[in-house]
């Protein structure tokens, strides 16, 4: 009789079976808690037990990997020495500050300075940043040549390539030229 009432409830016959085990004892108290406990019950309870099982290892493990990167990071994060780069800057005055021929010339013989080992960058245009207040800033086009280290400097200094684009440009389209020492040597 109580397994057709449990059926008619809506459970299923298996559940049923089971819960008529505990519904043939007399209801107290620790019966009551009993049926609370059971199959139904205890399963998705021991998977929640299992997730937070899981999420508790999983946040040790990211503060174990917080703690060691806190700890050995640091090493890795030390600022690094101050690079020996070297920069200098060609002031010029074009014999012909209107002719965009003559700039097209010097702009594409500074840029083939690139070509010289120890040279990390060339930059042309009009305006020279860092230049020192002093300076005349008059100048028509200005070039800075950054080097690796000042032994490249020096290589530069004896280039052939740089003598040919003094040769060959420099001389025959600029009025006067200023070098400049940006990098404070």
């Amino acid at each position: 009789m109580a397994n057709e009432q449990l059926v008619r409830q809506g459970r299923s016959a298996a559940l049923a079976g089971r819960r008529l085990e505990i519904s043939e004892r007399p209801r107290t108290r620790e019966n009551v808690r009993q049926e609370s406990d059971l199959l139904e019950i205890r399963e998705p309870k021991r998977r929640m037990r299992g997730s937070e099982q899981n999420i508790c290892s999983r946040l040790g493990a990211i503060a174990a990997l917080t703690a060691c990167s806190s700890i050995f990071l640091p090493a890795c994060s030390t600022t690094p020495a101050p690079s020996p780069v070297v920069s200098r800057a060609v002031l010029m005055w074009l014999k012909h500050p209107e002719s965009s021929a003559d700039r097209a010339q010097l702009i594409r013989a500074a840029h083939s300075l690139r070509m010289i080992p120890g040279v990390l960058r060339v930059d042309v245009g009009r305006a020279v940043p860092g230049l020192p207040p002093e300076m005349d800033k008059s100048f028509d086009l200005g070039v800075v040549i950054t080097f690796r280290d000042h032994a490249a400097l020096e290589r530069y200094k004896s280039s052939r390539r740089r003598y040919e684009a003094m040769r060959r440009y420099l001389r025959p389209l600029v009025r006067r030229y200023v070098i400049c020492d940006l990098s404070g040597r």
